[in-house]
């Protein structure tokens, strides 16, 4: 069985891997944006097999822990990452727009990458928040 704490942090780490992963994605289309753009499916691997970890670690804590690890907390945190995850979304739909309304980038690269961050968001910022939270307090002085 894993515990609350372990729980929470393969959580926020898988969180903050995934997020990480869909940025690069989507800096790496916009560098490199015949070659990585018609890649976006693997973005929906990915995401399987974020889910897949997320159920699979969820069962083998069980339902106590389970609670345990998604508490008050991480709901507000799960809160402040919407917030971010929409504010980021229409920063990076501007800026998209932006360019290729000056034609610095192509429509098969801005569309990739905004999904990306889009999708993206919601997870870097939970993960960074949780594996922070989780480092602080295993090393916070008495």
């Amino acid at each position: 069985m894993i515990s609350a704490p372990k729980l929470s942090l393969i959580w926020s780490a898988a969180m903050a891997a995934f997020g990480i992963m869909f940025w690069l994605y989507a800096a790496l289309t916009l560098v490199m944006p015949a070659f990585f753009a018609p890649l976006g499916f693997m973005l929906a691997i990915l995401a399987g097999l974020f889910v897949l970890v997320l159920a699979a670690t969820g069962a083998l804590a069980g339902t106590a822990n389970l609670a345990r690890a998604w508490d008050e907390g991480a709901e507000y945190d799960s809160n402040r990452a919407y917030k971010f995850g929409f504010t980021t979304a229409w920063t990076v739909y501007l800026v998209a727009w932006l360019f290729l309304e000056q034609g610095w980038v192509s429509v098969d690269a801005a569309f990739p990458m905004m999904g990306a961050v889009t999708g993206g968001s919601y997870c870097l910022f939970m993960g960074v928040v949780g594996l922070r939270g989780w480092y602080e307090t295993r090393h916070a002085s008495d």
